[in-house]
């Protein structure tokens, strides 16, 4: 869940980029936010491989979509396919 402290955060960042070539969006702003919490599944020794395939799923993508195969792909040369 993201914090109120986060949402204007964002709110000043894309509010400040108006008028610029390449202005912030919130949603890109959110989706960078979601990919780094995929990434901190995968460097958690804890993690399973299915909340890892959760994170992903958060991404939106769906199992069998090329990305998710490979992000399942990346864990398994990671991870070993049993964890």
């Amino acid at each position: 869940m993201v914090s109120d402290e986060e949402n204007l955060k964002d709110v000043m960042a894309e509010e400040s980029s108006r008028g610029r070539r390449q202005p912030k969006k919130l949603m890109t702003i959110e989706r960078k936010r979601r990919i780094q919490r995929a990434a901190a599944k995968l460097a958690e020794s804890a993690c399973s491989k299915e909340e890892f395939m959760e994170a992903i799923r958060e991404l939106g993508y769906e199992e069998g979509s090329k990305e998710f195969d490979a992000c399942v792909k990346l864990w398994n040369s990671l991870r070993g396919k049993s964890r």
